[in-house]
């Protein structure tokens, strides 16, 4: 059982029922004061304010630049911090969406109706003889209008300022409360609530009641809404910095590396393979959801991780298409405009492009994205030592599959072919050798060496072959190398630091029986 203490006083974490019975059996007169979110309301007011955003994509975009810029963190002193996080995301959201207020009217109507605690309303119903206080830290504009339509006379709300939002969440609740009511009041009340940060109010209390309601959810604002790469970045790869350390640094910067160094314009190139690598990542990424849902349903142990739950609401199949053609169009394009314009006079470039070759490149393109989408859907439905061999196509599609509307030379050749090789080799250990976390402990490190060394191999070897030494000793192929390095150099350093005379192994532990 969950307990806050202080010196000689325990809180017991009550049961529903519980709950139920002692606002029953509490003596008239006594204050009961209700926490708001997720008890007297089952949603969290603020959470599902945000999520009344409109336009929902215009939502979701400035909730997702909110989450990443902080500006809570920006503010003085005395307010900085996560403490002013819903108050700023509220703030803001508001002042950029402003009819979300009207919205909000008619929302929190049908919230009310819905979500309405009904067993604690009912109880409370029948304390005439208590006045009813509403203390929550959520914001007036946000749970007055919800407060009005539920089915239960309440005496007073103590609820935090929409502009000074920041000042009374610093306070915390207690404080607020004790501010509206008196000292004796909150000494002598019930205190009903679902939250641990509650614990100085509840200390405070002749009768606290801390509980966790069964139906109560916390359901973050936008949460249905596809943006791509969250939940590769949030739940398939999370804490790995997939994004940056392997999306841009490996498979944009190898594309850039093979392709766009050829390039007339290299700008126009390079921002043209940006716009097509996230278009084809919205598609791969339809994958990875796929993946944990078949997981979830067919496997016996699936390893999901700690934030699927939360975050497959915003598992959606058909969302990432949209997000990929609004990316591959005007990647294209661009794409088209290096192969006309040859100085700085963009205006003749666009006024030179042809229909026709944009919209062969499109067809090609989006051929090359349902291939993909094929491939992962089989990839996802056979059983997992077959997963092998179809592991590669995925690879090749991330670099070979960019040639259908793009061009290279041998060097960036060899270079996908190490790309591909780097990360199939570790994969096929991983499948066979079951060398416990080996993704995680093994396979990550050595791609990066691996690549480096089938790099310099097929390089050599097409030198030898043509007897070209050129390739050796290019631009290019010195570029590719000494960042392929730079990215090995930490496996570089374990294979020389492990390395030690032979007279000093530890034969007994390696001898065959």
């Amino acid at each position: 059982m969950l307990q806050i203490s202080q010196n000689d006083k325990n809180i017991n974490c009550y049961s529903e029922e519980a709950a139920i019975n002692l606002v029953e059996n509490v003596p008239g007169g006594t204050p009961i004061i209700v926490d708001f979110d997720e008890t007297l309301l089952l949603r969290n007011s603020t959470e599902e304010y945000l999520n009344s955003l409109q336009p929902r994509i215009i939502g979701k975009f400035v909730l997702t630049l909110l989450n990443f810029l902080k500006p809570w963190n920006w503010l003085p002193d005395a307010i900085k911090g996560d403490f002013s996080r819903d108050w700023m995301r509220v703030l803001i959201a508001t002042i950029f969406l402003p009819w979300t207020l009207i919205i909000w009217q008619w929302k929190a109507k049908t919230l009310a109706h819905n979500y309405e605690n009904k067993a604690l309303i009912k109880a409370l119903e029948n304390r005439k003889d208590c006045p009813i206080i509403i203390g929550t830290l959520g914001f007036d504009l946000i749970v007055y209008p919800i407060i009005k339509h539920l089915s239960l006379e309440i005496n007073r709300v103590i609820s935090c300022r929409f502009w000074q939002g920041g000042i009374d969440r610093v306070k915390g609740k207690l404080q607020m409360v004790t501010d509206s009511l008196d000292k004796d009041a909150v000494t002598n009340s019930l205190v009903i609530t679902d939250s641990n940060d509650d614990e100085t109010l509840l200390l405070s209390a002749s009768h606290p009641c801390l509980l966790v309601w069964h139906e109560a959810q916390y359901i973050p604002a936008m949460s249905d809404i596809y943006i791509p790469l969250v939940y590769t970045e949030k739940v398939k790869k999370p804490g790995d910095q997939y994004l940056f350390k392997t999306i841009i640094k490996d498979d944009l910067l190898m594309l850039v590396m093979a392709s766009t160094w050829l390039s007339h314009q290299p700008l126009l190139h390079f921002a043209s393979m940006t716009l097509l690598m996230f278009s084809f990542w919205c598609i791969y990424e339809i994958g990875y959801m796929e993946n944990d849902l078949i997981a979830e349903k067919f496997e016996k142990s699936p390893q999901l991780t700690a934030n699927y739950q939360k975050y497959k609401p915003i598992i959606n199949l058909w969302q990432p298409w949209i997000w990929s053609s609004i990316l591959a169009i005007p990647g294209i394009v661009l794409l088209e405009l290096t192969t006309i314009i040859h100085n700085d006079d963009f205006i003749f470039g666009f006024n030179q492009l042809d229909l026709s070759k944009i919209l062969t490149k499109i067809g090609l393109w989006f051929g090359l994205l349902l291939l993909l989408r094929a491939t992962y859907w089989v990839y996802n439905r056979v059983d997992k030592q077959t997963r092998v061999w179809l592991f590669p196509c995925l690879q090749v599609y991330k670099c070979f599959g960019f040639l259908v509307i793009t061009t290279t030379n041998i060097v960036g050749s060899m270079l996908f072919a190490a790309q591909v090789l780097s990360r199939w080799l570790p994969y096929i250990i991983y499948r066979y050798a079951k060398v416990g976390n080996w993704t995680a402990n093994v396979g990550h490190l050595f791609t990066n060496l691996f690549r480096c060394v089938i790099f310099t191999f097929l390089l050599i070897a097409a030198s030898l072959g043509n007897q070209d030494t050129s390739l050796l000793i290019s631009w290019q192929s010195l570029c590719i190398f000494v960042y392929c390095a730079w990215r090995g150099r930490k496996q570089f350093r374990e294979i020389i630091h492990q390395a030690h005379p032979i007279k000093q192994d530890d034969w007994q532990a390696h001898q065959i029986s």
